[in-house]
C-alpha cells in the first residue's frame, strides 16, 4: 500500500520538473533568436554605413554596438582626417536619413574617429623634410603649419625639495599690509 500512495506524487513531480525543462529551454531559445537578430541587424548597419560612405569615394572602417539601458543602436565610424568630414554633423544627420530608409535602422549616436598617419607625425615632429610627401593627407599638413612653429616644451627631471620651493607662495614684503581674515 505505501508504494502505491507514492506513485502519484512522483508522477507530478516528474511532470514539473519536465515542463520547468521546457520553459527554461524556451526561455534559452528566445534569448538566442533575439541575439541572432540583433547581430544581423547590427551586421546590416555596418554594411549600409560603409556603403553610404563608399559611394562618395571614402573607405571607412564601421563598427556598431547596442550601448545602454534603452539598447540603442551606435555607430563607431573611424576614417582618415578629410576637410569633407568638417561638417560632420551635417553628415551624420544624412546618414541617420539614409540608414532609416534603407534598413528601417533607427541610429542613435555616431561617434568619429579621424587616426593620423605616421608619415604626417613623424614629419611634424622631426621637421627635416619641409615639402609634404605625396601620400600624406594635405588637411593634416595644413593644420601642422602651426605646430611647427610652436616652441618645443622643455620637461627635466628635479629634486622633491626644488619642486616644493617653485610650488610655494611667495611670502608677502612687509611693506604691503596684509589685509585682515574675516571669520564669521
Amino acid at each position: 500500500m505505501f508504494p502505491v500512495a507514492l506513485k502519484p506524487p512522483f508522477s507530478w513531480f516528474l511532470l514539473l520538473a519536465t515542463i520547468n525543462l521546457l520553459v527554461i529551454a524556451g526561455a534559452i531559445a528566445i534569448v538566442q533568436i533575439r541575439a541572432r537578430r540583433q547581430q544581423r541587424q547590427v551586421a546590416q548597419l555596418n554594411a549600409a554605413i560603409r556603403d553610404y560612405f563608399r559611394r562618395s569615394g571614402v573607405e571607412v572602417n564601421v563598427a556598431c554596438a547596442r550601448l545602454g539601458k534603452d539598447q540603442s543602436l551606435t555607430a563607431f565610424v573611424e576614417s582618415e582626417p578629410m576637410k569633407r568630414f568638417r561638417l560632420s554633423h551635417i553628415i551624420e544627420a544624412t546618414l541617420r536619413e539614409q540608414v532609416a530608409k534603407n534598413c528601417g535602422i533607427h541610429l542613435d549616436k555616431i561617434y568619429w574617429r579621424f587616426p593620423l598617419k605616421e608619415i604626417a607625425s613623424s614629419e611634424a615632429a622631426s621637421q627635416k623634410q619641409p615639402a609634404a610627401k605625396e601620400d600624406a593627407d594635405s588637411y593634416i599638413n595644413e593644420g601642422l603649419v602651426y605646430y611647427r612653429d610652436l616652441p618645443k616644451g622643455d620637461v627635466q627631471e628635479v629634486s622633491w625639495e626644488k619642486f616644493e620651493e617653485s610650488t610655494t607662495l611667495n611670502p608677502v614684503p612687509d611693506s604691503e599690509p596684509v589685509p585682515p581674515s574675516k571669520t564669521p
